[in-house]
């Protein structure tokens, strides 16, 4: 920096010493490099001479009366860090060209889980006191200084430095602005806040593995509202979640650098880097033909089970009698219905046939091939032997024989406004065989899947459980509904129809 240059010479044509000070010219040398700050000096020589009186000086100048001054010649170190943060090559992103057939894309969750040198992640800076001063002068409004300010060498910045600057960042807008810019559309927020996200197609999870930076401020500066001048670089692992099939698509790893430490000062400017820094990364991810070719296929994923191979001959699936009434049927309701438990918590189910073939959801089994089935008191184990991700819905397959007299389905139609009765274990496994009543209250088309709509009160741990018409037929299973934001229902609750879970999972009623 050339105003960094001329303030060294100033102060080097200034400094008067005389050797009972005890300095000497090693602390000249260090004060001129420090002094120097990130400006890109080659060598340099000063000269050192006596007066008459027998003091000692230096100057950068020869003097004019001194007899044969000694030339004292050294490399002047430079302050590179600034400049030495990885380099990341522009990629130009893949853009939308087929209008309307992108899927919707939400950056659902980012987090910062360095695993480096906690200490060593880059290094600060504070502007001289003369460009302190003018700094301190700016406001956010002012026009921007026209050169960078001086810098000196402060310290080496911590990963506290890195959380403290992330968390002033929003990244969601610049990872928005890169889909949008290039023609994808992206999902602010959830359109359900359930168990699965309707609203959206993709969900991105981002975790910044490593990053560097370069910090320049004023001296005084409490907070990063100021005038400063910064470089960022950031990796940036990716995960793409597609909420229709249930399950991780992609996984990958991205760059994003943004290099403004050697210009002019910013208000803000750490935060603007960084979020400037991850939107090239985010640029990156768009520029990966793998990815691109999610966005953009088809939203209608292949619905085919996963078969683990287990042979179910011996399902059989049976229609109920319309004469009958549903609270007749509750005893038998009541030994047919169980709760499934995970190690991760636990959902409902109920026997579909003998022997001991249970219905639920698939996100209740997750990817875990064997769970507990829990029937009255009595637990057993029972193995997934068929699972449909994309439709929600999962086959179990109870141990040791076990034999259940099975519930009866309802092969037929429901009716808007039929009354409902939903049971299932909501909240807590001690609260199994609850029973709620509503009624159809709309049929909905989700995620291009058909669903019944209903008002009957449903809770976290209804999953997978049964629903039943007037007569006592399970005319579907429960799978999701709306919350407030304290977790409080808001009746608006959603039903697979039975026929269209066992047609997922492959298998004909007789």
């Amino acid at each position: 920096m050339d105003n960094s240059r001329s303030s060294v010479q100033e102060n080097i044509n200034s400094m008067e010493f005389s050797k009972s000070n005890g300095l000497n010219l090693v602390s000249i040398i260090a004060t001129l490099v420090i002094m120097a700050g990130t400006a890109p000096l080659a060598s340099a020589q000063i000269y050192k001479y006596v007066d008459e009186n027998g003091k000692v000086y230096f100057s950068d100048k020869p003097p004019a009366a001194a007899k044969e001054p000694e030339i004292v010649t050294f490399k002047q170190k430079k302050t590179t860090s600034s400049v030495q943060l990885p380099r990341v090559a522009k990629l130009e992103p893949i853009k939308n060209v087929r209008t309307g057939s992108a899927k919707t894309v939400l950056l659902e969750n980012l987090k910062l889980e360095y695993d480096g040198d906690e200490n060593a992640i880059g290094k600060t800076y504070k502007y001289t006191r003369e460009a302190s001063t003018r700094a301190s002068k700016l406001r956010q409004s002012d026009k921007a200084p026209a050169s960078p300010f001086p810098c000196l060498l402060a310290g080496d910045l911590t990963l506290g430095n890195a959380r403290y600057i992330v968390k002033q960042v929003d990244f969601t807008e610049s990872f928005n602005e890169a889909f949008e810019d290039n023609g994808y559309a992206v999902t602010t927020q959830k359109t359900f806040v359930m168990e699965q996200n309707s609203g959206t197609d993709l969900s991105l999870a981002a975790v910044i593995t490593d990053v560097r930076l370069s910090h320049c401020g004023s001296r005084r500066a409490s907070s990063l509202n100021t005038f400063t001048q910064n470089s960022t670089y950031l990796k940036v692992d990716w995960t793409v979640f597609d909420n229709l099939a249930r399950k991780v698509v992609y996984k990958t790893t991205t760059e994003g650098g943004e290099y403004s430490f050697k210009k002019s000062a910013r208000f803000n400017g750490a935060a603007i880097s960084a979020s400037q820094a991850f939107r090239q990364a985010t640029e990156h991810l768009l520029a990966q033909p793998e990815f691109i070719e999610i966005l953009l296929s088809s939203k209608t994923l292949d619905t085919s089970y996963t078969d683990q191979g287990i042979s179910i001959d011996d399902i059989k699936i049976t229609q109920g009698d319309s004469n009958t009434r549903f609270v007749k049927r509750t005893p038998l309701i009541e030994k047919a219905s169980v709760t499934v438990r995970t190690a991760g918590g636990h959902g409902s189910g109920f026997v579909i046939s003998n022997p001991g073939y249970v219905l639920t959801n698939h996100h209740v089994v997750g990817q875990n091939r064997q769970v507990i089935v829990i029937m009255g008191e009595q637990e057993h184990r029972a193995t997934v032997v068929r699972s449909n991700p994309g439709r929600d819905v999962a086959l179990l397959k109870l141990e040791k024989g076990f034999t259940a007299q099975s519930l009866h389905i309802n092969a037929d139609a429901v009716n808007l406004g039929e009354e409902i009765y939903v049971v299932g274990t909501p909240l807590d496994e001690r609260l199994s065989f609850s029973i709620s009543r509503g009624i159809i209250s709309a049929r909905r088309v989700l995620d291009q899947r058909q669903f019944y709509q209903t008002d009957a009160a449903v809770n976290p741990g209804n999953s997978g459980g049964p629903v039943f018409n007037g007569a006592g037929n399970v005319i579907g299973i429960t799978v999701a509904g709306l919350f407030t934001s304290d977790g409080a229902s808001k009746n608006i609750n959603y039903v697979i129809p039975i026929m269209d879970a066992l047609k997922a999972l492959d298998i004909e009623p007789e």
